[in-house]
Formats: structure tokens, sequence, C-alpha cells
């Protein structure tokens, strides 16, 4: 169970020297979960957290970790997504997503600083469960790499990572770890670490379907954090959703078009009718087996100006009512 209480504040923390190594050092490794739990179902600890996240969400004076997530400026962009001074949590409920998130640049990178509680974070990443325990961020990358990606390893067999997307423990007392966490994409952590408190998917959800995230973002997310199966299933379900709502979009334009040759009409409206049945009888298990790796793959060879999933279709955009929560 947590210790103490979690939010998101500031941070001004210079970026690891290495003369700091030493005294990042200093941290002391922490399991998950904690030896007074031996024995007791992960299952049961994460439901448990999840009850009592109205209490630990939006603390920051009693958090126990800080997370410091670099914000670069893709080339040829202005900037991220979300403005740095915008609410990214919001205030609009006990469990909703609350509190500004801003941060001065740093070495001329703008970072975003969160301070939040390690136990829920050790309970749904393993990526991060790794690093608080005391594993090198190296050889956690590096066994992902091989689970995941096997045929690209560099000439010396050696999987090599850039040394400023390396995570990494910043200058930090032993008992509140300061780690920076150069993850893909992030305009959406604040809707991952929500759904790490609370176990819902609604604001993850209705951030997709008014396109103010990108699904590729979120998902590059979950497989850089290492985390569990249930928000895996909830993407893939609405990815499927995305695409079977796509195919119907070009279903229907094909009708209207149809139904201006009154020779044509009828043999052209059962057709659509038979693939619209097929398609709705195969949404289900098409769904269940999309997975993320392959779907963001696609997703690179495709066009920069074709349209992104998460953005609103102008065709036909994705019904609130067509996704469902975890």
């Amino acid at each position: 169970m947590p210790r103490c209480r979690s939010g998101a504040s500031l941070s001004s923390s210079p970026p690891l020297k290495a003369s700091d190594i030493s005294t990042a050092s200093l941290f002391t490794a922490r399991a998950f979960p904690p030896p007074s739990l031996t024995g007791v179902p992960v299952e049961y600890i994460i439901d448990q957290l999840h009850n009592l996240a109205p209490h630990y969400w939006d603390k920051p004076d009693t958090a126990d970790c800080t997370i410091v997530i670099p914000v670069p400026h893709p080339r040829g962009k202005a900037g991220p997504t979300f403005p740095l001074d915008a609410p990214v949590f919001s205030m609009s409920s006990d469990s909703g997503l609350g509190r500004r998130v801003t941060e001065p640049a740093l070495n001329h990178v703008p970072r975003i600083s969160l301070k939040l509680h390690m136990d829920y974070l050790s309970a749904h990443s393993t990526f991060l469960r790794g690093l608080f325990s005391g594993a090198s961020s190296l050889d956690l990358i590096s066994s992902a790499s091989l689970s995941q990606a096997p045929a690209r390893p560099s000439p010396s067999g050696q999987f090599t990572v850039p040394a400023n997307r390396l995570p990494r423990l910043m200058p930090c007392s032993p008992d509140h770890p300061i780690l920076f966490l150069p993850i893909p994409d992030p305009t959406s952590i604040h809707l991952l670490v929500h759904w790490m408190y609370f176990g819902s998917t609604s604001y993850i959800e209705n951030s997709l379907n008014d396109g103010s995230v990108e699904w590729e973002g979120i998902a590059r997310n979950v497989e850089y954090l290492g985390l569990p199966a249930d928000i895996k299933v909830f993407l893939g379900q609405w990815y499927g959703n995305w695409l079977h709502a796509e195919r119907g979009g070009r279903y229907g334009s094909d009708e209207e078009e149809d139904e201006e040759d009154d020779d044509d009409a009828e043999t052209v409206y059962y057709s659509d009718d038979e693939d619209q049945s097929d398609d709705a009888a195969d949404a289900s298990p098409a769904v269940a087996s999309v997975d993320l790796r392959a779907a963001m793959a696609a997703d690179d060879t495709a066009s920069d100006d074709g349209p992104k999933r998460g953005r609103t279709r102008t065709a036909r955009p994705l019904s609130t009512s067509s996704a469902h929560s975890i």
C-alpha cells in the first residue's frame, strides 16, 4: 500500500551528470510487492490500490517519487500537442484528472514533472517496477528489445539506445527517487497515470474519441512502460472499433452513390448489407486479435497526411458508445 499520497507538481532538478552518479545511487531499492505482502495475490493488491486512489490522488506534498519527462520539440513543429501551461489534469471530480503540470525549460528541453507513488507505478508497470527495485535501465530495455524486436541488435550484439533516451535516476534522497523517464509520447502520459490510480479507461476513451491524443502515442507508452494486458485489450478494442467505423463509412458512401441508379440500387443494397453483416459478425474476434506492435508498425508506413487514429473522422466519427472501457 502507498506510504504517502500523490499528485503532480513542479520540479527544477538539474539533469544527472557523471559526478552525480554516487549521489543518485543513494536511493534505496524497493521491491514490489513489499515483503509484508508476500503471498498476497497481486490482483488483490491492485484492487485495493484502486479503492484507495481518491485518498492518494493529487497529493504532491506526500508523494514518494518524482517522474521527470522531457518534452522534445519534433523537427518542423512548434512544440508538443498540448501547451505546457495547459491543465493536463482537471479538477472536475474526486476521481478526475487534477492539477496543472508545468515545468521551466531545462537545458533547452521542456520537462513535465509528476509527483506520484511508487506502489501505483510498480503495480502496473514492469519497467518502473524493475527500476525502483534496483535493476539497470539498459538491462531492462535490452530484455524488452530481445523479446519484441530480436532482429535489430548492433554489430557488437548489444541493443543500442541513445544516452539521452535512457531512463536514469537524478540526484535524490534515499527515500524519494527522482526518475528521468523519456517516454515516447509525453502528451498522453497523464491519462495512463490516472488509469494506474483508478483502473478506469474513461479518460483515455474520451480523449481518443475527441482527438486530443493519438492512439499510436498511448500504445507506444503502454509498450515502453510494460503495462498489463487489460489496458492493451482496451486499446485493441478501441482500435478495432475505429477500423470498423472506417469500413462502415466507406460502405455508406457507396450506398449514397448507388441510390442514384434505380436499376442497380437493390442489388448493391443487398451486397453492401451482406458485407456489413460479415463485418459485424467478425467484429469481436478482429478486436480481440489486434496486436499493438503490428498496428503501430503499420501506422509508421502510412502517409503523414493520412488521418490519425484518435483523430475525429470527418466522414464518420467514432461514436462514444462504440468503444467500451474495461
